[in-house]
């Protein structure tokens, strides 16, 4: 048994438990007991005083193919390399506590094999949900990324390709349903689906009990997302009137903004590709306004960075909490509840992680401070636990 000793703990996400200091009881991998502090005796004692003490983080938006170089370089590099680095990267964001994301996109399908790695223990890490390679039309660019696309060009190509990513153990499926930023060849507002295929991927997903992601820039692409039940709207940029109401209604489809990217190549545009940063010049703002008008609309929204498309990304989550904070105008608590209760909801695992619960995996991380108050906080971590285990890599 290990108890965390007089944690600070949030009410928004230890829900059943009255006050707001606390000892966790672990047994195994699992929380048994929340309980007012200093009632526990016996066991490891982890004194917790002046940490806030969160369940683990959720990184719903990540790429640990991708580290922020030249892409092209990237595309020579081999399958086991890549690996070995992605798992390193995959480190990286544990030791910042988060202890679970979602990989949406690898050359390969390298991070569906280092998932299943992490889970049979031939590797400390976070648990990785997986889509795999990015379902994708033909389309101009697309060689940019090498392997990381799987092209499909009617309704049953598309089944194919899902029926086949299911088939190698990705948790979700990915598709481009418009252009993107970083494709040279990609106008990111414009839809680059049909209709029908867009709703055979989500028709053949639920046929094998996987959970759909739709890289999703432009304002009708995210309404026909919407429409065809995608579960994740990836960037969800261009929001308008209509688009707000459509998530508010549906109760099955939710944004995931990623703000840290577009911020980085405006802030930093030395060195980057020239279309990163005039299409960012073009986008961000109005991604600012369509976030502050969901906000105070009651959106629910998830957490994600979109680590590994630029450089010292990855655990580097800090990077979005601020931009949501200073440009979007959510509060510290807000940002942390998507990145923990949110994310879990959406990524249909609640039922394990996501807020301090007995019964629940003991993935928890503590930070020195307030980071509900200061977000800046999350970036003094004091102790990451895995289930039940704490991380020392």
């Amino acid at each position: 048994m290990t108890v965390l000793r007089n944690c600070r703990v949030l009410p928004e996400l230890t829900p059943g438990f009255d006050g707001d200091r606390a000892d966790i009881v672990i047994e195994g991998a699992k929380i048994a007991e929340i309980l007012p502090t200093k009632t526990v005796c016996g066991g490891q004692i982890l004194d917790m005083t002046g940490n806030t003490v969160l369940p683990g983080l959720i990184e719903a938006h990540v790429h640990l193919d991708l580290c922020g170089m030249s892409t092209f370089e990237e595309n020579t590099q081999s399958d086991v390399y890549r690996s070995m680095r992605a798992l390193k990267l995959a480190q990286d964001n544990l030791r910042r506590g988060y202890t679970t994301i979602r990989d949406l996109g690898d050359r390969g399908n390298i991070i569906i094999e280092l998932s299943k790695a992490i889970r049979d223990q031939y590797a400390v890490g976070p648990d990785i949900l997986t889509s795999g390679v990015i379902l994708t039309p033909t389309e101009a660019g697309n060689e940019f990324f090498g392997t990381m696309y799987r092209e499909c060009d009617s309704p049953m190509e598309y089944r194919k390709a899902v029926r086949r990513q299911y088939q190698l153990g990705a948790d979700w499926v990915k598709v481009m349903i418009t252009g993107a930023v970083m494709n040279p060849g990609g106008e990111p507002g414009r839809l680059i689906v049909t209709e029908d295929e867009l709703m055979e991927v989500t028709k053949t997903a639920r046929l094998v009990n996987r959970p759909v992601a739709a890289h999703c820039v432009g304002t009708s692409a995210i309404k026909m997302a919407i429409r065809c039940g995608v579960r994740t709207i990836e960037h969800s940029t261009l929001m308008d009137d209509e688009c707000i109401r459509m998530y508010l209604a549906s109760g099955q489809s939710f944004p995931i903004p990623t703000m840290g990217p577009m911020h980085n190549f405006l802030e930093f545009p030395e060195g980057k590709p020239a279309h990163y940063v005039e299409k960012s010049k073009m986008l961000y703002g109005q991604m600012v306004e369509a976030l502050r008008a969901a906000r105070v609309a009651g959106v629910k929204m998830g957490w994600g960075m979109d680590a590994g498309v630029y450089e010292n990304s990855h655990g580097n989550g800090i990077y979005e909490f601020r931009a949501r904070i200073q440009d979007a105008g959510f509060s510290p608590l807000e940002c942390l509840i998507q990145a923990t209760r949110n994310n879990a909801e959406i990524l249909q695992i609640s039922d394990s992680v996501g807020t301090l619960e007995p019964g629940k995996q003991a993935d928890i991380a503590a930070f020195r401070g307030n980071p509900d108050q200061d977000i800046e906080a999350l970036d003094d971590v004091e102790l990451v636990m895995k289930g039940g285990s704490l991380i020392r890599i």
